[in-house]
């Protein structure tokens, strides 16, 4: 093994990378954050009964953006699950 800063065993005091670091515990955060408030958002609207109403506007305004975006994801998705799938049999 490369013995670098990190990995240095004669020193007591090792950092990793992520010591000291929130930024991905708070991205994390804000992340199911915003899930709680677009749940939240979602019941408030089943409630009202604009919940259909409000989808589909969404839907008729936003469809050329949501279509290829949604083609994105999947595919990305796709991509990355079977380099994950050959790195588990190596």
């Amino acid at each position: 093994m490369v013995k670098t800063v990190l990995s240095n065993t004669r020193s007591k005091n090792t950092k990793s990378l992520f010591d000291g670091s929130s930024f991905f515990r708070m991205l994390r955060f804000i992340f199911l954050l915003f899930l709680a408030f677009l749940l939240v958002y979602i019941y408030y609207l089943y409630l009202k009964g604009n919940l259909q109403k409000t989808v589909l506007n969404l839907w008729d305004n936003h469809q050329k953006t949501i279509i290829p975006l949604s083609i994105f994801i999947a595919y990305t998705g796709i991509v990355f699950q079977f380099g994950v799938w050959r790195g588990r049999r190596r």
